[in-house]
């Protein structure tokens, strides 16, 4: 099974967590009224390890956030196919209705616009 983290998709859930939560490296959050700056120190499948480094100085913090990995739901070409024959489909029934009036309004067929 594939997991999807943005539009990528990865082949573990490990591989998942990490991509999540490498997005987050950097980052400059607030906790108890205090700037942190954010680092990753542990990825596991269904958890990440955050160090909280306070910007000013000091014992940096851990913390533990709970992951659920999403399974990978992008787009195939299958999907484009049936939605392409849907939408195909729509167009012929829409066309259908207009020949379908204008053959009971007119009281005379036509084909095209001749």
């Amino acid at each position: 099974m594939a997991y999807q983290v943005d539009s990528a998709c990865y082949s573990t859930a490990q591989q998942a967590a990490q991509a999540s939560a490498s997005q987050h490296v950097g980052a400059v959050v607030s906790h108890s009224g205090s700037a942190y700056i954010v680092d990753v120190s542990a990825v596991a499948d269904t958890s990440i390890t955050y160090r909280l480094q306070p910007v000013s100085g000091g014992t940096p913090l851990q913390m533990v956030s709970g992951y659920t990995a999403q399974p990978c739901n992008l787009l195939q070409v299958s999907d484009g196919l049936s939605m392409g024959w849907m939408v195909a489909g729509a167009w012929f029934g829409a066309y259908a209705l207009i020949f379908i009036a204008r053959s009971l309004f007119t009281g005379e067929q036509r084909d095209g616009d001749t």
